[in-house]
């Protein structure tokens, strides 16, 4: 092939080559054309959602029994959200260590003022007791104190044994147990042989109570929390009207109660 062919082959594809190209150039911008106008995409609004704040608050890290002086292996530090807990609890470990706890506080329970008392305003004893509510320590001796079972959080009988006319009356029913000896609480249930024996009492069970044990002898006897309390029995004043009972040819008669 001469160069004069080639020469003329080159030129043919290069104009076939740039026909093309102007007439895809050319469809194109027709298409486009033919396309409707786009309309412009509505602005979307994204809202952020602040994490709500919390705050700190001491929490019981294990059960604490009644009557235990907080130390650091006892608490940590839980965060709840600020509304939910306002106003309650505390912020740090070391405004609840030193402290006794009031009532028991179970694990994981928030710790707050009315569940802790500080030493110095009392002794663990006076914190454990009801409102309107006094605490009567009495002595006992192994079989008083039935054989060393009384533990604190036990309900007891009070009885009043005269020996000089062999009579025994119950005069206080379902007491509570505060304390025994110096212990408000203990973590055995090991018979513990005790010379004193502290009961909750209302102020007139209280007087009763002490009046009891001067006239005679007292006796404690142990009972199931769970027992109902009896009823009370019905005293029945007397009076002096009667009716007649009619039975036949015989005749009486019967005192009435009202």
């Amino acid at each position: 092939m001469t160069k004069g062919k080639i020469l003329i082959m080159l030129v043919i594809s290069l104009s076939m080559g740039v026909g093309a190209l102007i007439m895809a150039n050319k469809w194109i911008r027709q298409q486009q054309a033919t396309l409707p106008a786009q309309t412009s995409q509505p602005t979307v609004q994204v809202e952020v959602i602040k994490p709500e704040p919390k705050v700190s608050r001491v929490v019981a890290q294990q059960d604490i029994p009644l009557g235990t002086q907080l130390e650091a292996k006892h608490l940590k530090l839980a965060y709840y959200p600020e509304e939910l807990v306002q106003g309650t609890g505390f912020e740090t470990t070391e405004q609840v260590i030193g402290l006794i706890a009031r009532n028991e506080i179970f694990a994981g329970d928030i710790l707050r003022q009315e569940r802790i008392v500080t030493p110095g305003e009392g002794t663990t004893l006076a914190a454990l007791i009801s409102p309107n509510m006094r605490a009567v320590t009495i002595r006992v001796n192994d079989v008083i104190g039935v054989a060393g079972f009384l533990l604190p959080g036990d309900f007891v009988d009070v009885i009043y044994a005269q020996e000089k006319i062999g009579q025994a009356r119950t005069v206080l029913k379902k007491i509570k147990i505060l304390a025994v000896d110096q212990t408000a609480r203990t973590d055995d249930s090991k018979p513990i042989i005790v010379r004193a024996v502290t009961l909750e009492l209302t102020p007139k069970q209280a007087e009763s109570l002490i009046t009891a044990k001067s006239k005679g002898e007292l006796q404690l006897s142990l009972r199931n929390p769970n027992d109902p309390m009896e009823k009370p029995s019905r005293i029945y004043p007397r009076t002096n009207q009667s009716v007649t009972v009619i039975k036949g040819t015989d005749t009486s008669r019967v005192n009435v109660r009202i």
